[in-house]
């Protein structure tokens, strides 16, 4: 018996230290603006921050951070080697909006068509505050950790040349549109 409740607490249980290093558990802000988003905040985080502000009707907000949320995963593919590693942005990108109603899938919309206009305030606001922002400034193990590749090293999940400021143009200028960095 108490080895059957030894063995449930160890198992159950996490250690609050390793909870705390282990990047696969990502953080939860809840619904953040962007303007509190921090580039050390990984796709999977912030792809709980949109679900929460969709859940809480903040819709400018949740299409904010989700253009964040864009623009690093974005970066991150670039960085990202193993090429099967990619798709947990689109597996994100599907759960962060799924299983909402229509009411509020309309309203969302209407925050979206907002960032598709280059020209509106709202869309420039998103692209300065990306800016200020800057690259990503964190291991992308949320991504690495999904791939299939078989690995030699923790170190080996990058491509061998990389170019830090050419993805964080690509991400921002070429795919995201935004005028410029």
């Amino acid at each position: 018996m108490r080895l059957g409740l030894v063995l449930l607490l160890v198992l159950c249980v996490p250690r609050l230290g390793m909870a705390q290093a282990n990047d696969a558990l990502p953080r939860d802000f809840g619904c953040i603006a962007q303007t509190e988003v921090r580039n050390d905040m990984h796709p999977s985080e912030l792809a709980r921050s949109v679900r929460a502000c969709v859940q809480a009707g903040r819709f400018d907000d949740a299409v904010q951070v989700y253009y964040t949320y864009s623009s690093y995963g974005l970066y991150d593919q670039q960085r990202v080697r193993d090429e099967s590693a990619h798709v947990v942005l689109n597996e994100l990108s599907q759960w962060m909006f799924s299983f909402f109603d229509r009411t509020t899938m309309t309203a969302l919309r209407a925050s979206i068509d907002k960032l598709r206009d280059p020209a509106h305030p709202f869309f420039v606001e998103t692209c300065v505050v990306i800016k200020s922002l800057g690259p990503p400034n964190y291991r992308p193990g949320y991504m690495i950790r999904y791939g299939i590749v078989p690995r030699k090293s923790d170190d080996d999940w990058q491509h061998a040349v990389f170019d830090s400021a050419a993805a964080w143009r690509k991400a921002m200028v070429e795919i995201n549109g935004c005028l410029s960095i």
